[in-house]
């Protein structure tokens, strides 16, 4: 049966990539025939060249599977659940794991992150071949580089959603996506299979949390550090020392967190995370419009699309304390003629904090938000606007805000009937009625030029309007003057 031969190829494709040893040999292959209620098998003659990725070598076991009836409907869903069923069957236990990443970052913190990176992927965890066709590139804009990316892997969250998602207390277990009891869950209807998800325990702060990887990967060991307790998130100054034990101990990374108010926030607000990686995103390369020292802290006023200060120091208790300060002053901040409000029924000011470690200088990016809302715009005034929710209609979260855009996978049909339209191979039609006032104004200024880097560039433009729109001060001659007195005032307070 080919069965058998599928078999016998993803055994062995575990043992070439190290997931088992020789000895696991016939045990893998055991578990994995009692899986599929196999009784019969026997041993066949595989070839080196036919161990392929694995995702190629499970779609005919899951094939298999579904037609035995051992998962239903034949969804990408329900085959993910199994697959990370089958894929368990060659990973170690957590407590393993956690021995090995420990003993590794005694050596270097670089081993031991390269290899729970590197076993996330070979599990297919991180599913290296859906990864791959997501749409990159970078343009350049008035704010320097910056990244785009169009996300196939994961659809696009409505910011209603993730607001009955930030209130959502129910008793089910796991009570989030996010929850440490994720670890071997199987998985149900309205969650993904995480049989194959291993987390490593750390101490931030002296509080127990989990480091992960995620399986979408927007960049380079895109990583998720998340509290023990299922407890909605929250930027207090235990945030920031928590941030900054995580870069002591991994340096070669960043860490960061969303806000804790909806709008503003993240896409998960029932549980307290943050994210982290190793990757260099666009903000590090801001500008910087003004800058000022306070006792040992460097206080920098960037030029960025959101209104970000930055603050950095060797002295890390101090940079704490100063981080703090500015929190609790933008918390209270008011700017009428901005349209700020700290306070109307609910508390409206938030910030993004975004730790680095540049060998003995500790870096922090705070970028300033507010929730508030009006009749015009429901999804908030800070937010990207109507006219933008074409192109980007989810919450600036904590990666778009250093400058990374997360663009929803239905843009990659629509941009190409957009291309067809513009090159005149097709008419404007009613796939394109969400875009139909932007393609109008692309046909008033295309000119011919190469196709898909002209609509790299202005898909890249309206993703700057966008996270123009969620700035508290705005990039005009008022909004600049606007920011600049915060700043002065600000600094008043710091220096107290």
């Amino acid at each position: 049966m080919k069965i058998y031969k599928d078999i016998k190829l993803l055994c062995t494709y575990a043992l070439f990539k190290k997931l088992i040893d020789i000895e696991d040999y016939d045990y893998a292959i055991n578990r994995l025939t009692n899986l599929l209620q196999i009784n019969d098998y026997f041993d066949i003659e595989v070839q080196y060249k036919d161990v392929k990725e694995p995702s190629v070598l499970l779609d005919p076991i899951l094939d298999y599977a579904f037609g035995l009836g051992l998962f239903s409907p034949n969804t990408i869903s329900k085959r993910d659940q199994f697959e990370a069923q089958i894929m368990d069957l060659f990973l170690q236990r957590p407590s393993c794991l956690n021995e090995v990443f420990n003993q590794l970052l005694i050596q270097s913190p670089i081993y031991a992150t390269d290899y729970f990176y590197s076993l996330s992927k070979k599990s297919n965890y991180i599913k290296t071949s859906r990864i791959s066709k997501n749409i990159k590139w970078k343009s350049i804009t008035p704010y320097g580089l910056l990244d785009v990316t169009i996300n196939l892997s994961k659809p696009e969250k409505d910011p209603r959603d993730i607001v009955l998602q930030g209130k959502d207390n129910s008793i089910s277990y796991p009570k989030c996506l996010l929850c440490k009891e994720q670890v071997g869950f199987y998985g149900r209807d309205s969650s993904p299979g995480r049989t194959n998800h291993r987390i490593i325990h750390m101490k931030l702060n002296n509080e127990d949390f989990y480091f992960q990887y995620s399986p979408y990967v927007y960049y380079n060991e895109h990583s998720i550090v998340l509290k023990r307790e299922h407890e909605p998130m929250k930027v207090t100054i235990e945030t920031f020392k928590r941030l900054f034990d995580f870069v002591d101990l991994l340096p070669h990374y960043f860490l960061g967190s969303n806000a804790g108010l909806p709008i503003v926030g993240g896409s998960i607000l029932s549980h307290e995370h943050y994210q982290g990686g190793r990757y260099r995103f666009p903000i590090e390369d801001a500008k910087v419009i003004s800058e000022h020292t306070i006792l040992d802290v460097s206080i920098k006023q960037l030029y960025w699309p959101l209104s970000v200060v930055r603050l950095e120091s060797k002295n890390r208790e101090l940079l704490i304390q100063m981080a703090d300060k500015l929190f609790n002053f933008w918390v209270n901040y008011n700017d009428i003629e901005a349209g700020i409000y700290s306070f109307t029924k609910a508390p409206h000011n938030a910030i993004t904090p975004i730790a680095r470690k540049k060998n003995n200088l500790y870096v922090l990016d705070i970028a300033l938000r507010n929730n508030l809302t009006s009749d015009k715009y429901p999804l908030g005034i800070f937010h990207p606007h109507p006219e933008n929710h074409h192109i980007k209609k989810e919450n600036i979260g904590l990666i778009e805000v250093m400058g990374l855009a997360v663009l929803p996978g239905r843009l990659q049909n629509e941009l190409e009937i957009i291309k067809q339209v513009l090159t005149k191979h097709k008419v404007q039609g009613e796939e394109d009625i969400v875009h139909k006032e932007w393609v109008e104004y692309l046909v008033s200024i295309y000119n011919d030029e190469p196709i898909d880097h002209f609509i790299n560039e202005q898909v890249t433009l309206k993703f700057v309007k966008c996270i123009e729109d969620s700035g508290v001060f705005k990039q005009t001659k008022k909004g600049k003057m606007q920011f600049n007195k915060f700043i002065e005032k600000l600094l008043a307070n710091l220096a107290q």
